[in-house]
């Protein structure tokens, strides 16, 4: 784990974009094609609007979402329509976007459609970002939601999973853990101290299922921590 620190939100923006761009243009240069996976939440905006306008051979990448609220891509929730708002636009418009979400009724109905979509773009993906809650979640796997154990058990090698969290709204379909470790590059941004704090408590934990967090922490060896502490 690769731990580096900033003062202002915008040099760890800036920093986080170009080791991104780097990461894809590898991928490209080595395998002809690039997989980008992101989180949602208002966080990520601020990376979007950089990244896309980064010089890139955008054209041969792919993105997709760590999760998804089961929600129209029209929805004002929607991580797919954040994606398309402030990813996918200028320079990045010529990448490939695919959804978690599908058109059926619920995720337990849209799964296997989404697992179909997105497996072979997110197995082993060159570049995943991932968000973190204040109660340790990651993903949607949320440690109130009844498949947290389903979420985490390394055992289970499929690749999406739905949740139903207690503390969130809307049913989501989210990677599991076992889909996110095997992405190549992992980045986790943290903001203020509330969140950097959230993150030490979770290396110490060894239940996993209370901060889910800590299980990417402990096993991931690519995993890329930006904390910002503002001066």
């Amino acid at each position: 784990m690769q731990i580096i620190e900033f003062t202002k939100n915008e040099t760890a923006v800036a920093h986080l974009a170009q080791q991104i761009a780097q990461d894809l243009h590898s991928a490209i240069q080595n395998h002809g094609k690039a997989s980008l996976l992101v989180s949602g939440g208002k966080s990520p905006i601020a990376l979007f609007n950089q990244l896309s306008q980064l010089p890139l051979e955008w054209q041969k990448v792919s993105i997709s979402l760590v999760d998804d609220r089961w929600l129209a891509p029209n929805h004002s929730d929607s991580n797919e329509l954040l994606v398309r708002t402030h990813l996918l636009v200028d320079k990045a418009s010529k990448a490939t976007f695919i959804p978690l979400v599908g058109h059926e009724a619920n995720a337990e109905a849209g799964l296997a459609g989404a697992i179909t979509r997105v497996e072979p773009l997110a197995t082993g993906a060159d570049v995943l970002v991932l968000g973190m809650g204040e109660d340790g979640h990651t993903a949607s796997i949320f440690p109130c939601s009844p498949q947290v154990g389903a979420a985490l058990d390394l055992d289970n090698k499929q690749s999406l999973i739905v949740t139903t969290p207690t503390t969130a709204p809307y049913q989501r379909i989210s990677l599991t853990l076992n889909q996110i470790l095997a992405a190549k590059s992992i980045y986790l941004p943290l903001v203020g101290t509330a969140k950097i704090a959230v993150f030490e408590q979770a290396r110490q934990i060894e239940d996993y299922q209370k901060m889910p967090i800590g299980a990417v922490i402990a096993q991931h060896p690519a995993l890329n921590v930006l904390m910002c502490r503002p001066a």
